[in-house]
């Protein structure tokens, strides 16, 4: 820092910056806690661009009033909009109100297309975008100004479909992948009793859900029949337009033209050295009563264009591509469809031996991110997607042990030995661990070196705890943190019991001398912490007080069971976090994301779970998948009043992942105890009692566990509920217990031939015990 600001200090004087200035600039960077060790260089392409954009922003659109501009803009410049944000002196105008997208992509292409919650579509990554315009009876529809505009997906498979009606027509747009190209399919539809003209228009934009793009050059080809962007990039129609306007910043808006409000010819190119090239093309339609026409553009993503599909194609090819998994029906409609869209970001996301938490803005890959997102894919079955993205782990080491994915971060490496146990768990493989094995003792023995030892100048409540860092962005910003030393503690305790099982005795003693020694240390300024914050929570870290980054203390519970679920730490934690920052059923982040978190609620849920609290559990989750978008997903982080999205991607694959473990740990939880060889299967543990009310039935088949697959079935009749069990058998650690949590309780229970089944009920719900054998158990629990 002194090196800097020697070589600043020139500047500053030059530029006639004040002192004070220079103080304040030297005082932020101090609390920050950064330093060269911990900025994370990786992340500057991404961050460079967002605040690039945010200035190209507040330069440009403020300045084009009579613009159709992308829905987010229109709402928040808005003054009369709850999501009205001034510009001021800020110098930087970025969508901090809605941050909404829905991703649609195909498992052949590594580019997911977004589509903004009024149907604006973007092809490419912090490119332009596609809008669908229409004149009918003297009016034009631009979606971006309209209210009445709604969005849903095709059978809860990666296809937008988004619609606007009058008392005259229904009009349709629905976005979607085939192999890599993508398709832009309108429809319209007369509803009325006479004969309709109208003009549908397709229109280039150069703008995207984060603000302006840079469209230089436009021009239409009448060889090809299509539009050519910047030279490179098309936008193929599938009929040859009436009219065709291109126009540029100094020629204003072709919307104007569209519209009818500005004059303009013809014109089929235009170049712009301001980037604010535009156009569209119109095709005038005469609809009968009742007829539906349809208009249609495809997007080459990467090389040629690949044939068109309809919509139902393309979603029937998702739905057999989620087959491939494993599957849960519940009797609640809106968690299915949740649940299945979860599912299809997830496997949307994975781009061959690479997953990336969402299709914009977060579109490359972290450690800690994939932790969670390759256990939801392999707790459902994918193994054949995430094993490329696992076995790629080794070629991001580096040469001291740490597997990196951005500079800085301390808990990466356990994320990466935790994540190889849990694959090797479900996938019933020890392939990936035998191949790995040199690298995950390096990332073991890198842990081991990185641990802080005494200073000199005495004991720090930090001693033996990974250095301070910038870590996951809601702990906050570079301190120490009991995360990352979760984390690691969780990562040696895999790479233990990956050795046994393999055979690797020498390893695996090096390796639990090492778990035994940092969990005492950990465990130690844990208590120490709990008890300076007046037994209220764990706090972040171990000199931090109750602040909304001990959300992170969550994972001691969920997903790594580092704790018992009676401890009366954690317990206080999710207390105090419930107590304090709760609004709206949902998390409250108050750093850097200030808004609500799906996947941190879903985080707290799943401790809640964990410690057996069913019904704060389902009532959490519900509580999430009531802010779902209407394409079933979720922002990283939820305006309080605007209810889009505030922060990082808007379409989330993180909280996609919480939602379908969510989903899978209501049936099926498996409870590692610390030392255990084997785990205990916890069934229908966050279940509630109304999918157990009479008519009701669940199923789940096929669902990866320790040591096989495990299947089950529920029907609820007026006075009894007849329970079916599946244990298949498929190599592994076997569990070694199961117990049975019913939401209800029994006056009986009969199990058919099985005399190891035991089974109570506690005042609130029926427990049924036995031992994990290969079949099938069938039990009949008649209700009191």
């Amino acid at each position: 820092m002194r090196i800097l600001e020697r070589l600043l200090a020139p500047i500053a004087s030059l530029l006639k910056i004040p002192p004070l200035a220079v103080r304040m600039f030297r005082a932020a960077h101090e609390f920050s806690g950064l330093d060269r060790s911990t900025i994370p260089s990786e992340l500057i392409p991404m961050n460079t661009i967002q605040l690039a954009r945010g200035l190209l922003n507040f330069t440009v659109l403020q300045n084009l009033d009579d613009w159709v501009l992308p829905f987010w803009a229109v709402r928040q410049y808005d003054p009369r909009d709850p999501g009205f944000i001034p510009r001021s002196h800020l110098g930087l105008s970025m969508n901090l109100t809605h941050r909404n997208w829905t991703a649609v992509g195909s498992v052949d292409c590594s580019t997911e297309p977004v589509v903004d919650p009024h149907g604006l579509v973007t092809p490419f990554r912090n490119g332009w975008s596609i809008d669908v315009w229409l004149n009918l009876n003297g009016r034009t529809v631009f979606p971006s100004r309209e209210a009445d505009i709604r969005q849903e997906l095709f059978d809860a498979m990666p296809v937008v479909v988004t619609s606007w009606k009058d008392e005259a027509i229904a009009f349709r747009w629905t976005a979607y992948v085939r192999r890599s190209t993508l398709v832009l399919e309108a429809a319209l539809v007369n509803t009325s009793s006479q004969e309709i003209a109208c003009e549908p228009a397709f229109a280039i934009r150069p703008f995207n859900p984060e603000g302006v793009s840079l469209v230089d050059d436009i021009g239409f080809s009448r060889e090809e029949n299509a539009f050519i962007i910047n030279g490179r990039e098309k936008v193929l129609f599938s009929q040859t337009p009436a009219r065709v306007c291109c126009s540029s910043y100094r020629s204003g808006d072709s919307a104007a033209v569209f519209a009818g409000t500005r004059p303009g010819t013809s014109s089929e190119h235009v170049s712009c050295p301001g980037g604010l090239a535009n156009g569209f093309a119109s095709f005038p339609l005469l609809l009968r009563p009742a007829e539906e026409k349809r208009l249609t553009v495809r997007v080459p993503l990467a090389g040629n264009a690949d044939d068109f599909a309809e919509a139902a194609v393309v979603a029937a090819g998702w739905k057999e591509k989620l087959r491939e998994g494993s599957t849960i029906v519940t009797p609640d409609a809106q968690f299915n469809a949740m649940l299945q869209a979860s599912l299809g970001t997830l496997v949307m996301l994975v781009d061959g031996d690479v997953i990336t938490p969402g299709p914009w803005t977060y579109h490359q890959f972290w450690f800690r991110d994939a932790a969670i997102m390759l256990h939801a894919l392999d707790s459902f079955g994918f193994h054949g997607l995430t094993r490329p993205v696992v076995r790629r782990y080794p070629a991001m080491q580096d040469a001291s042990g740490c597997f990196r994915s951005q500079q800085g971060e301390w808990d990466s490496t356990g994320q990466a030995l935790w994540t190889v146990w849990r694959h090797v768990v479900t996938t019933h493989d020890a392939g990936p661990a035998m191949e790995m094995l040199g690298g995950l003792r390096a990332g073991v023995d890198w842990i081991r070196a990185k641990r802080l030892g005494r200073t000199k100048e005495g004991p720090h409540a930090w001693d033996g705890l990974l250095p301070a860092g910038l870590s996951a962005e809601h702990l906050g910003l570079a301190d120490f943190y009991f995360w990352d030393n979760w984390w690691s503690v969780a990562g040696i305790q895999g790479f233990v019991r990956l050795c046994r099982m393999t055979g690797h005795r020498k390893e695996e003693s090096a390796a639990q001398e090492l778990l035994d020694e940092y969990r005492a240390v950990l465990a130690r300024a844990i208590t120490a912490s709990w008890e300076e914050n007046g037994r209220k929570g764990i706090p972040a870290g171990p000199r931090r007080g109750i602040d909304c980054g001990m959300i992170g203390s969550c994972a001691s519970w969920y997903p790594l069971q580092e704790l018992p679920g009676s401890d009366e730490k954690m317990r206080s934690t999710l207390t105090t976090l419930g107590d304090r920052w709760m609004v709206d059923g949902l998390f409250f982040q108050n750093f850097i994301h200030s808004g609500l978190n799906p996947y941190l609620t879903l985080q707290m849920a799943h401790a809640w779970l964990y410690a057996g609290e069913r019904d704060r559990f389902h009532r959490m989750v519900c509580d999430v998948l009531r802010h779902a978008t209407p394409t079933w997903n979720f922002p990283e982080a939820i305006h309080p009043h605007t209810k889009g999205g505030v922060m990082g991607d808007g379409h989330h694959g993180w909280a996609a992942a919480e939602f379908a473990l969510a989903a899978h740990d209501a049936f099926v939880q498996e409870i590692w105890t610390p030392g255990e060889e084997a785990p205990t299967l916890r069934l229908l543990g966050g279940a509630p009692s109304s999918w157990f009310q009479p008519g009701a039935q669940c199923l789940l088949e096929r669902l990866p566990v320790s040591g096989g697959t495990v299947s089950l079935e529920t029907e609820a009749r007026d006075s009894s509920v007849m329970l079916t069990v599946r244990f298949v058998p498929a190599g592994g650690v076997k569990p070694r217990h199961m117990v049975i949590l019913l939401p209800f309780m029994s006056r009986s229970l009969r199990a058919e031939n099985r005399e190891d089944v035991q089974w109570r009920s506690d005042g609130r719900e029926t427990i049924v015990e036995c031992d994990v054998r290969e079949g099938t158990l069938i039990c009949d629990c008649g209700r009191m």
